[in-house]
């Protein structure tokens, strides 16, 4: 009974052909994930941990469509057996819907919304052209992490906002004039060389990995703390290389402080297609995909007391 309830449990939050080695060497690499700002090797571990239930996922379906796993219970089976092969089915055709999700999401962030425009986009909000000095810092910072630089648009709002976005296979940094009016330039620069880390990280290909996979694996328990945990790690990935790129830390914790006493509604816009500089952090950090201002600054205080 306790076997069957483990191995039971196993799938339910590992997926479907995984033996319960797998299960345990996933919750090893579960554990390398809490390393205190090791950010690079936490997102590996986490993709790696949905990568394996998403290989799983796709074995299964691969044997059952060409017969090589039989699902049907023998006969004169005893009662909880047959329970068992009866969940154990429904699991496996959980993942088939999975892997035909996956493939619907990939097709529609590609072909769909990432071709739509700026305004398409964001309907509430107004958009209009930068000022020039704007385009320069955005340009020296791009220069500084030796990448192109992206466009650049202002938001016509009195909120604190700021997000990089890929539209039409291009990157945009947009930021409101309320922020510019809120902070000082060299916070401002702080704000915008964290937009430009999320470009430099290779978030959005990242991104769209880790949602078309989290769409495969919408059945798996499991896959819904690993994608909200790999958020929160690139967020917070983009803070650290931010503080390197500009040479301190203390820049960008004080621009995230003045952030924090506002208390206008932010963007909280996450996910494949948009990288925002303040979300909504849930109760429970757990669940959140954006981690909170307070969660930022102390590793931020953390590098600046390093030095």
């Amino acid at each position: 009974m306790v076997n069957t309830a483990i191995f039971v449990a196993s799938w339910l939050i590992v997926g479907p052909g995984a033996p319960l080695s797998i299960a345990l060497s996933l919750i090893v690499l579960g554990m390398a994930t809490v390393l205190p700002h090791h950010f690079r090797y936490k997102t590996v571990s986490l993709i790696g941990v949905m990568g394996i239930m998403f290989v799983q996922c796709v074995l299964v379906v691969f044997l059952l469509h060409f017969q090589l796993l039989n699902l049907s219970p023998p006969p004169n089976q005893p009662p909880l057996a047959t329970l068992f092969s009866l969940l154990v089915g429904a699991d496996v055709r959980l993942a088939e819907l999975g892997v035909v999700a996956g493939i619907v999401v990939g097709l529609y962030v590609e072909f769909g919304c990432s071709r739509l425009s700026l305004s398409q986009s964001f309907p509430s909000l107004s958009f209009c052209e930068p000022t020039s000095e704007l385009v320069k810092v955005v340009q020296g910072l791009a220069d500084t992490a030796g990448m192109a630089c992206p466009d650049v648009q202002l938001i016509d709002s009195g909120e604190m906002l700021a997000f990089s976005v890929r539209i039409k296979r291009r990157y945009i940094i947009a930021l409101s004039v309320g922020l510019l009016e809120s902070l000082e330039p060299i916070e401002v620069q702080a704000c915008l060389a964290h937009e430009i880390c999320h470009i430099k990280n290779k978030d959005f290909s990242l991104r769209l990995i880790v949602a078309i996979t989290r769409a495969a694996l919408f059945a798996r328990v499991l896959s819904y703390f690993v994608e909200t945990s790999f958020y929160r790690t690139r967020e917070l990935l983009a803070d650290r290389t931010a503080a390197l790129l500009i040479g301190t830390p203390n820049t960008l914790i004080s621009a995230l402080t003045k952030i924090q006493l506002t208390d206008s509604a932010s963007d909280n816009t996450v996910g494949s297609q948009v990288c925002c500089l303040r979300g909504n952090a849930c109760h429970f950090e757990i669940l959140s995909k954006h981690p909170s201002i307070k969660t930022r600054i102390r590793m931020l205080e953390s590098m600046a007391s390093a030095k």
